[in-house]
């Protein structure tokens, strides 16, 4: 996918088009493609499906991530990163790995850092993990906390997508209004 074919491969362009990402399995990928989302989040995906399916992301129209961490048939490695780049084509990964986010930026593709933060520490090792891996945005889970993203903005500057137990309306709009860029969402009648 190249911005050739009408796909914008910066993110921040992406999300400024529109800041709902859906966040799907393979079973839901269809309606996730023909809804208005800006980008999909492909979660649990299945090797052997998505080696019938490379067509799919190659005319998909909007950009599709594939969460390395909790796919079936690869091994989360540099390899497996080398692998989806050449075979599958997605235009990005989403991965809490660092190594991962390295060799995916290497093979040419957007890189989402996803992040849990439980408390103090675990926000100061993110804000380190990300100046130290340069994803070209972050997902921050729970995307229920939206108070904490003004001061991650202030410390780093890549996107911030909230993602993860999101299930209303108002929780979209509070996230967009604390400074989020984005909300990755699993439930598709908030993808409209």
């Amino acid at each position: 996918m190249s911005e050739g074919e009408g796909i914008p491969m910066d993110i921040r362009t992406l999300l400024k088009a529109n800041p709902v990402i859906a966040a799907t399995e393979q079973d839901q990928l269809a309606a996730a493609m023909a809804s208005p989302v800006s980008a999909i989040l492909l979660m649990y995906a299945k090797l052997t499906r998505l080696m019938e399916e490379t067509e799919t992301f190659t005319q998909a129209g909007k950009p599709i991530f594939v969460h390395t961490d909790l796919m079936n048939g690869l091994s989360n490695d540099k390899e497996s990163c080398r692998f989806l780049s050449r075979h599958i084509r997605p235009a990005g990964i989403v991965t809490t790995k660092g190594p991962m986010i390295r060799v995916a930026k290497k093979e040419g593709l957007l890189t989402i850092q996803r992040v849990f933060l439980i408390d103090s520490s675990s926000l100061q090792n993110t804000i380190r993990n990300v100046q130290e891996n340069q994803p070209d945005a972050i997902e921050i889970m729970p995307g229920i906390a939206p108070s904490i993203i003004p001061y991650i903005k202030e410390q780093l500057s890549q996107p911030i997508i909230l993602g993860g137990l999101i299930w209303t309306r108002k929780q979209v709009q509070e996230a967009l209004a604390h400074g989020a860029d984005a909300v990755s969402l699993s439930r598709s009648e908030l993808w409209n």
